[in-house]
């Protein structure tokens, strides 16, 4: 496997997100504060220089607004939904590992994708590589309801691609899903 090439490059929003949790931590919100937390912000960039990681350059605040509200949502949604099949103990529930190909084959994208499928009640990431993620799912017991955690999965890297895709992971919106079917008609003519 490749190493990423390191950033030696200061960053200004990790150098102002980095001062402020210096002078956070600090508790004071003063000039002197500000400036040390500064000077403190670069030294940690210069000393321990981050891998460089091209989806955080094509971040879009309006698509990560957009994720943060979805992930909110889902929260709120899914807490009601476990809360209501653990409290219905009279019918079991069950549980499944799946595997959910995703779109891109960004290690970041998919990375998100998992901690944003763990974060919400109801499933949580065993394994991921690019490219696809291992779920362990609360409520498996329908094929439709195992369709439908993958379907979440997969809407949740739509929304994390929206976020932080490159120019090359956002077209992979508009292609279907890896893993679905084209919708075929079974009938037959007589």
């Amino acid at each position: 496997m490749k190493r990423p090439a390191l950033r030696y490059r200061a960053s200004i929003v990790a150098t102002v997100g980095l001062a402020i949790v210096w002078m956070m931590l600090w508790g004071e919100l003063t000039l002197g504060a500000a400036v040390f937390g500064v000077l403190v912000a670069l030294l940690i960039q210069i000393v321990f220089p981050l891998p460089d990681v091209p989806e955080l350059e094509s971040f879009r605040p309006i698509g990560f607004a957009r994720l943060v509200l979805v992930t909110l949502g889902g929260l709120v949604v899914s807490s009601f939904q476990v809360a209501a099949k653990v409290l219905a103990f009279w019918r079991p529930t069950r549980n499944a590992i799946i595997r959910v190909p995703l779109r891109s084959q960004s290690p970041f994208i998919t990375v998100i994708t998992a901690e944003l499928a763990s974060l919400v009640p109801g499933s949580v990431a065993v394994d991921a590589d690019a490219g696809w993620v291992l779920l362990h799912v609360f409520d498996a017991s329908t094929p439709a309801a195992i369709e439908h955690a993958r379907a979440k999965v997969r809407s949740t890297e739509a929304t994390v691609l929206r976020a932080f895709g490159t120019a090359e992971d956002r077209a992979l919106l508009r292609l279907p899903a890896p893993g679905t079917e084209p919708a075929t008609d079974t009938k037959e003519e007589r």
